[in-house]
């Protein structure tokens, strides 16, 4: 084996521009794959950042209508709250770590005011318990809410960074922020933990940013009477294990919550935009998969002139193989001899292909302003592949070499 690798070296180096030329298919074919998938692998990448979002792995799950969150206020009264036995189930799920009930308003619906400021935009939450918890938000200033507060709905509020900087200047804990002119005092400010900045790519991502915890106002969940109406449905925050378990999640949590509802036109739906990142994530891959069909292509034009080039080897190497069969060579000798240097030949092609294929995605990742990732399995499958083209295409010159007559070969020289 080691011999037959030296030997097939020494042939490459002593034909240095013939062996280039005809690992030539092979390098082009593989630095395309490999330059198409890791395009496609930053793709994903970026979709996956920017629609699933903070990357904390929480789905809402709420009334919808047309695949867009509705108006509260003209939610149909036969909906219920979400009782303690649904929301039990939920956090029974498989993959569930902890979910948690909330209510939520636009701000154009309550406007809100501190002095002069107006938020022109933003959420009022009606937060429970544990949503912090679930949500992965963290106080960093001031406090929670209390047990009491929670419990008989303090006029007490938790803003976030952005509703900070939309109506204050200085610090505003202990100050008074307006909510339908009714007096709530601020006690804290939370931030997402995870939070990162985010780019919209299409319509359903706005409408899943818009539970995602920017620009927003907590209250006591049991305050929510003071602004709006009592007994209003919730949503349900829940977070789990994995990204890639947050659509069957959210799915069945919608399942168990639209039981019992009889209305057909408003329903509860997950809101997570990882349905959106698996539809786009299947046409990424689809183009990929045609991409890679085109460009290999390319090795079957390379692998045609492997078995050109190792026809041509055979011929000139006619005295050789007639001396090494009338010296006892046997049949499988030889032709794992050319089989080696095929194999060996389009290996290096494949070798080389990659590293370009590395290089060409980077340069145009650069250029287009994409994002660039490497896919180790495609880098391993491609060298693979490689060789195998070597094996396939080198088969019958192989074959050829190892069928001659000893006498005739030597004959023939």
């Amino acid at each position: 084996m080691l011999e037959n690798i030296r030997l097939a070296l020494r042939g490459i180096i002593t034909h240095k521009m013939r062996s280039f030329l005809t690992m030539l298919g092979v390098i082009i074919g593989i630095a395309s794959i490999i330059g198409i998938v890791s395009i496609v692998q930053g793709t994903n990448a970026r979709l996956e950042k920017s629609l699933i979002g903070s990357g904390n792995n929480v789905t809402t799950v709420a009334l919808s209508q047309d695949g867009a969150p509705v108006d509260m206020s003209n939610v149909p009264s036969s909906i219920p709250v979400v009782s303690d036995e649904k929301l039990e189930k939920i956090r029974g799920l498989l993959g569930v770590v902890s979910a948690s009930t909330f209510r939520q308003r636009e701000v154009w619906n309550a406007p809100v005011y501190h002095g002069n400021y107006t938020m022109t935009n933003g959420k009022i939450v009606g937060a429970s318990d544990t949503l912090f918890e679930t949500m992965q938000y963290k106080v960093i200033k001031g406090r929670n809410f209390t047990d009491e507060e929670l419990k008989n709905g303090g006029k007490v509020a938790i803003l976030d960074m952005k509703t900070v900087e939309s109506l204050f200047d200085d610090d505003p804990i202990g100050k008074v922020v307006e909510i339908k002119s009714e007096p709530f005092v601020v006690i804290g400010i939370v931030k997402d933990m995870n939070a990162t900045d985010q780019e919209y790519e299409s319509i359903d991502e706005f409408y899943s940013d818009s539970y995602s915890g920017n620009s927003s106002i907590y209250i006591p969940e049991n305050s929510w009477p003071i602004l709006f109406q009592y007994d209003e449905p919730q949503s349900v925050a829940i977070h789990v294990t994995q990204t890639s378990r947050m659509v069957f999640v959210g799915r069945r949590a919608a399942r168990i919550l639209n039981s019992g509802i009889d209305t057909a036109s408003v329903s509860y739906a997950s809101l997570s935009s990882q349905d959106n990142e698996n539809s786009m994530k299947t046409l990424t891959d689809s183009i990929q998969l045609m991409l890679i069909g085109i460009a290999s292509l390319s090795l079957l034009v390379g692998g045609i002139g492997v078995m050109n080039i190792m026809l041509v080897s055979v011929t000139e190497r006619t005295a050789e193989i007639g001396l090494k069969k009338a010296l006892g060579a046997k049949y499988r000798t030889i032709m794992f001899q050319f089989l080696t240097e095929s194999a060996v030949l389009t290996s290096m092609g494949g070798i080389i292909g990659v590293i370009l294929g590395i290089i060409m995605a980077r340069i145009i990742a650069y250029a287009a302003n994409l994002d660039f990732g490497i896919s180790v399995p495609w880098i391993i499958i491609s060298v693979v592949f490689s060789v195998l083209i070597g094996v396939i295409f080198g088969g019958w010159p192989a074959f050829r070499a190892a069928k001659l007559n000893p006498i005739d070969a030597l004959r023939r020289e």
